[in-house]
Order: C-alpha cells, then sequence, then structure tokens
C-alpha cells in the first residue's frame, strides 16, 4: 500500500509532520485517563493522608490538557486537510500530464468509463486516505505501543494478557484484508463497468429513444447496475464479517484482563493500584485498535484505488530520445512502416511513400484499408511495430514529443469541442492568443459572423462536445483553432463529409486559407474533393497498391478509377417508389 501511495502522491514526506502531531493529538486525547487514574489512587489513600488541593490540582490540569487538546485537533484537522488536498491535487495532476504522454493504444483499451473512474472516484478514495485514514491508522497503533511499554513496568502478566488478545485477533484483521481486497475488486470492475455503460446510455440516448430503449429497456445498463449492487453487497457483508470477529476478540481480551487481574488481586498477587490502572486505562488501549480495525478495512479498499492510478503511473510513455533532434524541413516519409492495433491482425503492412513538403497528399481507398492509421502515425499518435516513419529527414521517435506535437494541426471529421466559451476552444491552438488573433482566425475560418449573431458572442458557451453548434459550425471553429496554431503540416480527416453544401462551400474556403504553403495530408472518401491533389495515395489491406495524380490514376484502370467510376454512378441516385408505391401515390392513397 505505502509503494502505491507513494507513486500516486509522490513525496510522503509532507504527511510526515502532520502524522507527528496527529500521535501527539490523539495521545493528549488518552491523557485525561491517566489523570483520572491518578485522582483514584489519591482517592484510595486514608483519610488523613488525602490530599485535596492535589486532587483540585489533576481535575484542573486535566481540564488544561483538554483545552489543550482542543486547539490542537484544530490545528492538525486544518494541516491534515490542506496536506490532503494538495497531495491528491498534486496527484490529479500528475496523473493528467501522464495520460497525456501515453499513447492513444491505452486509451483504445480501456472503457471511457474505466479512466473517468480512475480520475474522480479512485481519486477520491485516495484523498480519503490521505485526509484520514493513513495518518488516524499510526495514530492509532502508536498510542497503544507507548501504552503497552508503561502497562510493563506495573505488571507483565496484565500486559502479556494484553498482548495475547490482539495477538489472537491479528489473524482476523488479515482475513479481512484479503476478503475486501477479493471482493473490493470484483467491486470496482462492476463500478466501472456501471460508470462506462451510464455513460454509453447518455451519450447514445437519442438512438435509445429512437427504438424504445429507455429506461429497462437498455437491459445492458439495467444488468450492470443490478451486477454493481450485489457486489456492493457482498463487499460490505463479506468484509463486515471478519472485523466483527477482530473486535469481540480485543472486547473478549479486555473482559478477560479485568477477570483476571480480580483473581489476581483476591490472591495478593496484585497492587489495588495496579489492578484499577488496567481496569482504567485498559480500555483506552483497546479502544484505538478497536478504530484501526476498522479503519484497516477501509483503508485496504481503498488501497485497491491507489494501486489502480499507481499501475496507470507505472505505464511507460511514449518514449523519448535522451538526444532528440529537430527537423529543418517538414516532409514526411514512411519507410517499410508496419503496425497492427492487435499483434494478430496487421493494417499496415511494409508500406513506404514519401509526402513532399508544401504539398497536397490524399489518402483514398476502402474502408479499413489503413487511411487513419497512417495520419495517426505520422502525428505519432502511436508507435510503429516495425520500420520508420521520418519528418524532415528525422525519425519521429527522435523528436521530442511537445516539438512534434507543434508541428502537425489535426481537422477531424468529428470535431469535439470542451464546455467553455467559444472564444477559450478557439484558443486551443494557441494558449497565449490575443483577442485579436483569435478574431481574426475566425474571420478566415468563416465562423465569425455566425459567432458575432450569437447572444454572447465569443463568450458564448459551446457545451460538452459542442452540442449547441451545428456539424458545420464546429468544423469551422476547429479549422480556426488549426489556422491559430499555424502549424506546418496540416491532417485533414474527411472534414467536409457530413456536411450540407451551404455548410461545406463555408468549410471548404476555410480550408483553403488553412492549407496555404503547408504540408497537408488529406484523408477523402469523396473522391472530387481530392481530384486536384499533388499525389494520391491509394491503400488497400494495408498497402499502397497505387500512387499518382488523379488523370494517371484513372489511365491506370485501377482501383482508383473503380472507385471514382462509382462514386460518378451513385452521384445520380435518388430516393424512388415502387410501382405499386407510384400506384398508390397517383390515387392519393
Amino acid at each position: 500500500m505505502l509503494n502505491a501511495m507513494r507513486v500516486v502522491a509522490g513525496d510522503l514526506k509532507k504527511l510526515y509532520n502532520v502524522t507527528l502531531w496527529n500521535v501527539v493529538h490523539v495521545i493528549l486525547t488518552g491523557a485525561p485517563a491517566g489523570v483520572l487514574f491518578l485522582v483514584i489512587l489519591e482517592l484510595l489513600k486514608p483519610a488523613d493522608q488525602l490530599s485535596v488541593s492535589y486532587v483540585v490540582l489533576l481535575f484542573a490540569g486535566m481540564a488544561l490538557l483538554m483545552v489543550v487538546n482542543v486547539f490542537l485537533g484544530i490545528r492538525v484537522l486544518v494541516q491534515s486537510y490542506t496536506c490532503a488536498y494538495t497531495l491528491s491535487t498534486d496527484a490529479r495532476l500528475r496523473l493528467g500530464d501522464h495520460l497525456r504522454l501515453l499513447s492513444l493504444g491505452f486509451f483504445k483499451k480501456r472503457d471511457p468509463g474505466d479512466i473517468s473512474a480512475l480520475m474522480l472516484q479512485d481519486m477520491a478514495k485516495v484523498e480519503m486516505l490521505f485526509s484520514h485514514l493513513f495518518m488516524d491508522a499510526i495514530a492509532f497503533l502508536v498510542l497503544p505501543g507507548m501504552m503497552c511499554l508503561f502497562f510493563l513496568t506495573q505488571d507483565v502478566r496484565m500486559t502479556g494478557l494484553m498482548l495475547a488478545s490482539v495477538m489472537l485477533a491479528v489473524p482476523a484483521l488479515l482475513l479481512a484484508q484479503r476478503v475486501v481486497g477479493y471482493f473490493g475488486r470484483r467491486q470496482i470492475t462492476s463500478r466501472n463497468q456501471a460508470a462506462s455503460r451510464l455513460l454509453e446510455y447518455l451519450q447514445g440516448i437519442s438512438v435509445l429513444k429512437a427504438f424504445s430503449m429507455t429506461g429497462k429497456g437498455f437491459v445492458r445498463l439495467d444488468r450492470t447496475l443490478l451486477r454493481l449492487r450485489d457486489d456492493s453487497i457482498r463487499l460490505e457483508a463479506a468484509g463486515g464479517a471478519p472485523i466483527m470477529l477482530y473486535a469481540l476478540i480485543l472486547d473478549c481480551g479486555y473482559a478477560a484482563l479485568l477477570v483476571y487481574g480480580a483473581w489476581l488481586l483476591s490472591q495478593g498477587a496484585l497492587a489495588l493500584a495496579a489492578f484499577v490502572l488496567f481496569l482504567v486505562i485498559g480500555c483506552k488501549f483497546f479502544e484505538p485498535l478497536l478504530k484501526f480495525g476498522m479503519f484497516f478495512s477501509e483503508m485496504r479498499y481503498m488501497s485497491l484505488a491507489a494501486g489502480r492510478i499507481s499501475e496507470v503511473m507505472r505505464t511507460a510513455p511514449l518514449k523519448e530520445n535522451a538526444r532528440p533532434r529537430i527537423p529543418d524541413r517538414h516532409d514526411i516519409a514512411f519507410e517499410e512502416v508496419s503496425f497492427g492495433y492487435a499483434p494478430e491482425r496487421k493494417i499496415l503492412d511494409k508500406v513506404s511513400f514519401h509526402i513532399p513538403e508544401r504539398g497536397m497528399t490524399a489518402l483514398v481507398g476502402p474502408s479499413g484499408s489503413g487511411k487513419t492509421t497512417v495520419t495517426s502515425l505520422a502525428a505519432r499518435f502511436w508507435d510503429v511495430d516495425a520500420g520508420s516513419i521520418r519528418v524532415g529527414g528525422v525519425d519521429v521517435r527522435d523528436i521530442l514529443n511537445e516539438k512534434l506535437n507543434e508541428m502537425f494541426s489535426v481537422v477531424f471529421q468529428d470535431v469535439y469541442l470542451f464546455q467553455d466559451s467559444i472564444f477559450n476552444n478557439i484558443r486551443v491552438g494557441k494558449k497565449d492568443a490575443t483577442r485579436g488573433e483569435v478574431v481574426a482566425a475566425a474571420q478566415t475560418a468563416q465562423c465569425h459572423e455566425f459567432i458575432e449573431q450569437m447572444e454572447q458572442g465569443y463568450e458564448t458557451q459551446a457545451g460538452e462536445g459542442g452540442v449547441r453548434l451545428s456539424g458545420g459550425e464546429r468544423q469551422r471553429i476547429s479549422i480556426a483553432r488549426a489556422l491559430l496554431k499555424n502549424a506546418p503540416i496540416v491532417i485533414l480527416d474527411e472534414a467536409t463529409a457530413s456536411l450540407d453544401p451551404e455548410n461545406e462551400l463555408s468549410v471548404q474556403r476555410a480550408i483553403s486559407a488553412l492549407i496555404r504553403s503547408k504540408t497537408v495530408l488529406v484523408i477523402a472518401h469523396r473522391l472530387k474533393t481530392v481530384a486536384g491533389a499533388d499525389q494520391i495515395l491509394v491503400l488497400d489491406k494495408g498497402r499502397v497498391c497505387e500512387q499518382g495524380k488523379h488523370a494517371e490514376l484513372l489511365r491506370l484502370n485501377g482501383l482508383y478509377a473503380r472507385l471514382w467510376n462509382e462514386q460518378q454512378r451513385a452521384g445520380g441516385w435518388k430516393f424512388r417508389r415502387g410501382p405499386a408505391e407510384n400506384q398508390q401515390y397517383r390515387e392519393g392513397t
């Protein structure tokens, strides 16, 4: 657990000072019991030896300890929360930075709900671990340990019985740890699946409504929530049983201590003062141990969350060369590149081609031929399995990821806008851009006019994912981002595929401004949009099967020509009624 916490929090030294003060606080909390013992000893003396002033002084000292402990408790509370939230905030930032450095393969293998749970729920558990459980658990062990040393000076036999009861209770605590670990992992898995299904339900609500699958009609969510309920009940029930056994053994140990002490007292083998000591302060010995047992099972569950986070933190990011290089030009070369998202299935197989600087290269081919994979590898969203990719003659693995990202602007087909103002969504392209630069980019991207028509203009909230804007509006804001970034290499992933004619024209004008004097790589399904490209690469089954200009490829009469002819024929397609429907239409039925 400590290793996981160290990976998550980084430096645990921040906890040491707070933990020390918490130990002092716990000791002072138990100190009044010691003062009470001294009062009882004084009251047991003969009347002629009793000192009332001493008793009053002891009560005054007890009151003073309580007052001091109240102020110390406030200090400890503020320190512990400040330290915990500082550590958890640092941990969240470190996790976010680490996730940014991981390849897309990490995210492809995990459900979005799992990553969301990692950032939110698992981090909340770690936060609780830092703010309460870890420091309190240490204090609850230190106090009984110090009391045990004091008890040894009074009577070894009674102290031995106390320690024996603790040793008998430890196996139940270890059993609880194993049980909570087993059922905790199952519950966390169910929790993450429920988060993923709920996210899926919300994102696909329009589809579910269209097919009457809302509520219990969406069986996947229903089953997942029921499984989460059952696993949560099992966790609480199974983990609670050994903890109750642990508490029962400690309670029986205290009872046995009193019986054994009374027997020794009756035999004259134990002084009355010593018996009173174990009677009064003995309960303070067992009390923190009982609390520690309750905390221990919770700590075990929360350590699973810390372990999940530390597992991600240990995931190796994309490697960077210790001696990075910066290219002085921006052409792109694929050299015998092979790649697959899974070992058993290759997407690209020994692909080689060259994309000239300041020219437009189009990628065309059937679905699944590897077009998007080529653009992802060029920007090093993934690392190749074999071969190399070079930008300006430099292997992308020898360029710092941050520098490589600065060289690329990507306009995706499916644009994502953040839950923020339109102004800030455009400024994603350049964090320190002035308002004038943002407006200029918006004007060039053909989106300034519709932004100004909105009630709050550039301060209008885009909504999560840009839900308050149309597809064409989102696409033009995405192009404004890319214009603001002004990177030398531009990747266009079928940016006009799903737009209506009016929006398509505006987006095409914006794209024309974006790609001027840039190295451009375009994914195209509609071949007429790239007929004027400087170079067209035709991909099929993970290989470049044809390469050239539009006219050259048509003369080859190969795959490109077939795709072109099919699209030309499909261009005249329209909805038609069958004969029966036409007859009904004419009859007015």
